[in-house]
């Protein structure tokens, strides 16, 4: 048998390679030399991937002579160490499929290079040349020999011809297109993110039910039928990051209440009682032996990744990010040797990072290695079945965006056959085929506008004047007023790129003010003057700077230019200075630069955002956010004569509130859960004379709840007669599987 394949060149399939003239096989860590018959087995199921390969066929290429042999234990036994030396597992194939009483199937791709292919069929040794036999004795074995070499080389031809076209293809015919299935489209929100079985035939999710603010339950659909079970059914608690385990048998989760973690549970895919198996934590992701996982926590010095083995409770620290950083939503590869993380800076645990980068650290422990540059967010990572690459959603100037990754290096490249907007990802093993599935999270967002007038009627202080605004079935979001409260710009997405949009206050002669080409926009303040615009852009190369453009054909110019995020800026009254938001030191903090460019100046030290000028402008107001993921802040008062600070108002959320000419106006409510109906949403006053707050008016609908949380929902008009507000209209997660996916 050796004989037979040791006229082929390097073949490749899955993360190996593999010489049949030799019978080495490199890959995986792994560097061994085949036997006979694993080598034979191997070479076999090479000639058919994605095909069965049934037990009489094997029979006759292990045992050709007709040999008599143990035939069952023989067969299994060279199975074995065929898997041994790949490092599969019967229980769950990376490679090597048992198809019960019928035989085997390789399940990976196969790959052999046209140089190889050609020096195959070029290298075949020629007939060998025979003298005439001295005597009849002596010709036989010499003729015996020669008839057995050009036979050999003979058949190698042969089956070279046969074997290099489908080696080349992988599975013979053209490879199938990316196929997208709608698995789940219902009411509601459904993610998790959610998570492949290892075959990749069902999919587990977390689902809200109609109303997408409800917390939400964990459920798993077939992906090709309408297959649906519930997991959970837990009224008061949410259940997130479903994970597969790679034997199949359990799926573990996260749930808590209000954003606090409730630990990490396991249940079996067909229901039952959920078991807690960790007290805390969330994003579980299994080792290949199903024994053990990793997941990320707070410690006191942020988040952090650790390993904990389910059978003695075991746990230990797998990462200590640097002070501001935090590691979180980890997955193991396939092969068990690495874990792929993402590391936030300058925030908390759920959001509103300054940047965030993919790293990879080894799963026995080390110093992780970045493998993409620092960008503004970046999404669950997922590994491809042959752990050689890492898919994963950033931010981009458009939207999320798939990209994915090679782990010995390179730069990121979008994933082709993805739908535009993927947000979270997850992959199953590889299938018969060779090729496997990618489930992502499909997006669909109606953030609307809503105008208040503030002064007209309030039967039983409810606000009945408003109307919709500059509507658009994409997500729109408020900007600011301007200084004479007639035009007002905000933000939509509308054109499938976020742009900053000025129109007047009755909706009327609405244009685009930013139509800048790969760059997403985000908030914009307007000049004393009103005749230009200071905003804050994502552009190309994934940086978050400050621009100013002009009203009327200015030219655009860029105020910072560096590595860290700079967004929220606020124009000072007198037109000299630029406010705004700056995580250059680690952390959000307020600080300004002149309106005309220059150094900027770093303002707060115990951390700062929403910068809004004082009406006289001594002072800067601006909030101090709380340590949970939806809590609340403290509104703070900075002046800018001696730098002193002093509290103004607990309670407050970022993004909901604004200075007026007398005071401050806030919105109270739930901010990020779901809607309260004994605490509805309404706007309060805060009086700069008297320090006293009254209620302006309660809302007749919620501003805004679970889900898409933008940068701002509310601006108010200079003379607080205007209140501009965002509402959810519309938010579902639908998920999508790309199948026949490489």
């Amino acid at each position: 048998m050796r004989n037979h394949a040791s006229t082929q060149g390097p073949i490749r399939f899955g993360s190996f390679l593999f010489d049949p003239r030799s019978g080495d096989l490199a890959g995986d860590g792994v560097t061994c030399r085949l036997s006979d018959q694993p080598l034979a087995l191997l070479m076999a199921l090479l000639e058919q991937p994605g095909q069965l390969v049934t037990r009489e066929e094997l029979r006759q290429r292990l045992w050709p002579d007709g040999t008599f042999v143990d035939f069952d234990h023989g067969l299994n036994s060279a199975v074995s160490r065929l898997r041994e030396a790949l490092k599969d597992s019967a229980a769950t194939p990376r490679f090597v499929e048992t198809v019960p009483r019928r035989g085997y199937r390789l399940l990976v791709p196969v790959d052999v290079p046209e140089r190889d292919i050609d020096a195959a069929t070029s290298e075949a040794p020629p007939p060998e040349r025979v003298d005439e036999p001295s005597t009849a004795v002596a010709s036989a074995p010499r003729q015996s020999r020669w008839l057995w070499t050009a036979g050999a080389a003979i058949v190698v031809l042969a089956a070279v011809a046969w074997f290099a076209p489908r080696l080349r293809t992988g599975t013979g015919p053209e490879p199938l297109p990316v196929r997208l299935l709608t698995v789940t489209s219902f009411p509601g929100s459904e993610g998790g993110p959610p998570s492949l079985s290892p075959d990749g035939n069902f999919v587990a999710f977390n689902w809200t039910g109609p109303d997408f603010s409800a917390p939400s339950d964990l459920w798993v659909k077939a992906v090709e039928s309408d297959a649906l079970t519930r997991l959970t059914n837990t009224p008061n608690t949410t259940e997130v990051f479903p994970a597969w385990s790679p034997d199949g048998r359990l799926i573990a989760f996260g749930s808590g209440q209000a954003g606090v973690s409730a630990g990490i549970h396991v249940i079996s895919p067909l229901g039952g009682t959920a078991r807690k198996i960790i007290d805390s934590g969330v994003g579980a992701t299994w080792l290949p032996d199903s024994r053990s996982l990793v997941y990320f926590d707070r410690t006191d010095k942020g988040l952090a990744l650790f390993h904990h083995v389910l059978a003695t409770g075991a746990h230990r620290q797998l990462t200590t990010p640097p002070a501001g950083f935090n590691d979180r939503d980890p997955k193991v590869s396939p092969d068990g040797r690495n874990v792929a993380f993402v590391r936030t800076a300058g925030s908390g645990a759920f959001g509103g990072a300054s940047k965030a980068a993919l790293f990879v650290v080894p799963t026995a422990g080390g110093e992780p290695v970045r493998l993409d540059d620092w960008v503004g967010a970046v999404v669950a990572p997922v590994w491809t079945p042959d752990s050689r690459e890492i898919l994963f959603t950033r931010r981009t100037a458009a939207d999320f965006t798939a990209f994915r990754v090679a782990v010995s290096g390179g730069p990121a490249t979008p994933a082709v056959g993805l739908p535009s907007g993927a947000y979270q990802l997850s992959t199953s093993g590889y299938r018969r085929d060779g090729t496997f599935r990618v489930a992502v999270v499909d997006a669909q967002s109606d953030v609307g506008l809503r105008m208040i007038d503030l002064q007209g009627p309030q039967p039983d202080g409810r606000v009945t004047a408003w109307t919709t605004f500059c509507d658009s079935t994409r997500r729109d979001w408020p900007g600011r007023f301007s200084r004479d409260g007639t035009q007002v710009t905000f933000t939509s997405d509308r054109d499938g790129q976020a742009r900053a949009y000025m129109a007047s206050r009755d909706g009327s002669r609405l244009r685009t003010v930013t139509d800048i080409e790969g760059m997403s926009v985000g908030l914009a303040s307007w000049s004393p003057d009103g005749r230009s615009l200071v905003f804050d852009a994502v552009d190309g190369e994934n940086l978050t700077d400050l621009f100013v453009t002009g009203i009327e054909d200015r030219p655009l110019i860029r105020l910072t230019h560096d590595e860290h995020r700079e967004i929220n800026p606020e124009w000072s009254r007198d037109g000299r200075w630029i406010y705004y938001e700056s995580y250059a030191s680690g952390r959000p903090e307020i600080w300004r630069i002149a309106a005309a460019g220059g150094t900027a100046v770093q303002l707060t030290t115990q951390e700062g955002i929403d910068p809004r000028e004082s009406p006289d402008g001594r002072s800067v107001y601006f909030l101090q956010r709380g340590s949970g993921p939806f809590a609340s802040g403290t509104l703070k008062r900075l002046s800018l004569d001696n730098g002193n600070v002093a509290n103004v108002l607990s309670g407050i959320y970022p993004g909901r509130w604004d200075v007026v000419d007398d005071g401050i106006v806030f919105l109270t409510g739930a901010s990020g859960l779901s809607p309260d109906p004994a605490k509805p949403d309404a706007l309060e006053f805060y009086n700069f004379k008297d320090g006293r707050t009254r209620r302006l008016g309660e809302l007749p609908f919620p501003v805004m709840s679970r889900g898409y949380s933008p940068p701002r929902v509310l601006a108010v008009s200079p003379d607080g007669r205007w209140a501009l507000l965002a509402h959810m209209d519309h938010w579902a997660r639908d998920i999508i599987v790309a199948d026949n996916y490489r």
